[in-house]
């Protein structure tokens, strides 16, 4: 009985030491400051600087990057155009082929037969809602008008201009904007 009488009395110390150093850290760490918040400081970047260095690296981040590899990057349009957003799913082998409204091509997808990644033939820099060619996580998503109106087009806009997708073998879902 003495032995755990003993034991439990070491126990009760221990835990006092212990709300002792925790107390002491808290009473020392907190100085009644309010917290403040540290902010990069930024600065206009002249053009006459801008012209000086060609060569110097970019910033790694744009506004609006969504998504950017060495070949293509894409970037959200911040502003909502026609009556809501299309979402285009590809399978296997199906190809999204965009047009200009005077019937040129402005570029394709293409989903791989091996799953791994998508062929782009867009321009390197594309503004859409949401386009990701990576088939973990891929997104075809353009803001576009109804598609009703239009019996053989869907109207989408892509880097800010109304373009044509045939309606014929796509798979896709209307989202009207709230």
């Amino acid at each position: 009985m003495y032995i755990a009488v003993k034991h439990k009395l070491k126990e009760k110390m221990r835990k006092r030491h212990v709300f002792y150093i925790l107390m002491a850290t808290l009473l020392f760490g907190c100085t009644g400051k309010p917290q403040e918040t540290v902010q990069a400081e930024e600065k206009p970047q002249s053009t006459a600087v801008a012209s000086q260095h060609p060569n110097a690296p970019k910033p790694r981040y744009e506004k609006g990057l969504l998504y950017e590899n060495q070949n293509f990057a894409s970037y959200i349009d911040e502003v909502k155009r026609g009556a809501g957003v299309i979402s285009f799913t590809l399978e296997v082998n199906d190809r999204l082929d965009i047009w200009n409204l005077d019937d040129t091509k402005f570029g394709e997808i293409v989903m791989n037969e091996d799953l791994t990644y998508f062929t782009l033939n867009l321009p390197k820099k594309v503004i859409a809602r949401k386009l990701i060619p990576e088939n973990d996580f891929a997104a075809f998503e353009f803001d576009a008008e109804k598609p009703e109106p239009d019996a053989k087009y869907l109207f989408i806009y892509v880097n800010k201009e109304k373009r044509k997708v045939e309606k014929k073998g796509t798979h896709f879902a209307f989202t009207a904007w709230k």
